[in-house]
């Protein structure tokens, strides 16, 4: 009787903790959808926008898509989106890559880390 109870903690643990985590990829997607969505797609084979689509930009070099025409300074790339670059990039575009088109800031820390694990979480299934 006392294996039975604790494999059912153990069960109603794993399904919290599993919640959890769903609840954390979907407040990423919404934030991503609130603060990127308008210029950029997500999922693969959606088209480009203003912005190219993301599937697939964490662990990619920048500029690196072919079938989108970026601006110079990202063309020029020499830098890979990684979390010590998505960082300041969200924070503020221009600063962190003068020249660039991007014009958005994202000064909430919270907002950035959301949208930088979601797109971490998409390369990490591919």
């Amino acid at each position: 009787m006392k294996f039975l109870a604790g494999a059912l903690a153990a069960l109603v643990t794993y399904a919290a903790v599993g919640s959890a985590a769903a609840l954390d990829a979907e407040a990423a997607r919404q934030q991503f959808l609130t603060s990127c969505g308008t210029c950029h797609t997500l999922d693969a084979g959606e088209p480009h926008r203003q912005g190219p689509n993301l599937d697939g930009v964490y662990g990619r070099a920048a500029g690196a898509l072919a079938d989108f025409a970026y601006s110079a300074t990202l063309a020029a790339g020499g830098w890979t989106w990684t979390e010590e670059a998505l960082d300041p990039w969200l924070e503020n575009a221009q600063a962190a890559h003068p020249g660039t088109t991007m014009n958005y800031r994202q000064r909430d820390p919270a907002k950035r880390a959301l949208i930088i694990e979601l797109l971490k979480s998409l390369a990490d299934e591919g």
